[in-house]
């Protein structure tokens, strides 16, 4: 069980990752309601990821990680966490001006946040396949 809680997190963090990715496509081409909708899908998944995340660590120990490269593991490792705890109010932050209409503020903060949830997704990916 905890191996499948570990697979459909990280296949929802990585659909969240790719639908960042096409929410950014399609704002640079003017797809507005494309973007919506892939940045909604982004948060979903991003959401169904922290429920999982939650649900495993509750019912399972932390892995640990027994590889060779410990300093690089640690370092992302870390900053993956700490870029996921401002990343989870950073994205509710950028979809509330989104949703209220406040596209100026919502284009200013939205760099950022899509930098850092592109960076979260990826590190997460990254510590799945240090430990597995």
């Amino acid at each position: 069980m905890r191996e499948i809680l570990t697979l459909l997190g990280a296949l929802s963090i990585g659909l969240s990752g790719i639908l960042v990715i096409l929410g950014l496509v399609f704002i640079k081409l003017k797809k507005k309601e494309l973007h919506k909708r892939a940045m909604l899908g982004a948060s979903f998944f991003a959401l169904v990821f922290v429920v999982l995340y939650l649900i495993k660590s509750s019912l399972y120990p932390p892995r640990q990680y027994t590889g060779e490269h410990r300093t690089l593991y640690l370092f992302v490792l870390w900053s993956h966490t700490v870029l996921s705890v401002v990343n989870f109010p950073l994205v509710a932050y950028t979809l509330y001006l989104a949703l209220r209409g406040n596209y100026d503020k919502h284009k200013k903060i939205a760099r950022i946040t899509a930098f850092v949830w592109l960076y979260v997704a990826l590190t997460g990916w990254m510590i799945y396949f240090f430990l597995h």
